[in-house]
């Protein structure tokens, strides 16, 4: 999947499954949901492939950026709570872990480690140093990453650092399937929005 598509169908799923109340859990929720859904897929190894896993980088980046420009016009006050649940070392403390199991990853050979429950623990535990709050969306969204890769004729080593893997081989990363995905999950999202905000 491409990772608009990751980033839709993870936004998808963190809302319909954490079914956040307020804006202020909307726009974490979306972030870290966002975050989780795309993180994944900076282990895209060699040469031409480095390209989109900087793509990734980029947009996880301005995923990041986007939640806190959305704290500072809205109001949310994310970062605040941020800073007054967690504190500045464990926030420094997490970030670092987290930076640096994602440079683990990054080097990893695509759908190994950076797919496997094991990232997903392992990064989900330095999201809720960082803020216990966001940790149940990043995980949704990491998950939901896992969960459209299955779908693909590449295995997924989702019990990493075992050898083997899992694959339904349903269809290519490219194509339809992906357009279908994207157009569902989006769907989906925007509808979770409308209830969240309107009716929650």
């Amino acid at each position: 999947m491409l990772g608009k598509t990751h980033m839709a169908v993870g936004i998808a799923a963190t809302l319909a499954i954490t079914q956040p109340s307020g804006i202020s859990e909307l726009v974490l929720a979306v972030g870290a949901g966002s975050l989780g859904a795309l993180i994944s897929d900076i282990d895209v190894g060699t040469s031409n492939s480095h390209r989109d896993a900087d793509k990734i980088t980029a947009l996880s980046v301005v995923v990041v950026l986007a939640v806190f420009a959305l704290d500072y016009f809205c109001n949310t006050q994310i970062i605040e709570r941020i800073i007054g649940s967690s504190g500045y070392l464990r926030i420094i403390a997490g970030l670092l872990l987290f930076i640096g199991i994602c440079a683990f990853g990054k080097e990893q050979p695509h759908r190994s480690f950076m797919h496997s429950f094991l990232g997903a623990v392992m990064l989900t535990g330095c999201v809720d140093v960082i803020y216990p709050d966001a940790a149940p969306y990043f995980a949704v969204g990491f998950l939901s990453h896992l969960a459209t890769d299955i779908f693909n004729k590449k295995k997924v080593r989702l019990l990493y650092p075992l050898k083997g893997g899992v694959s339904l081989g349903l269809f290519h990363a490219y194509g339809l399937a992906n357009d279908i995905f994207f157009v569902v999950g989006s769907i989906i999202a925007v509808i979770e929005v409308i209830i969240c905000v309107f009716f929650r």
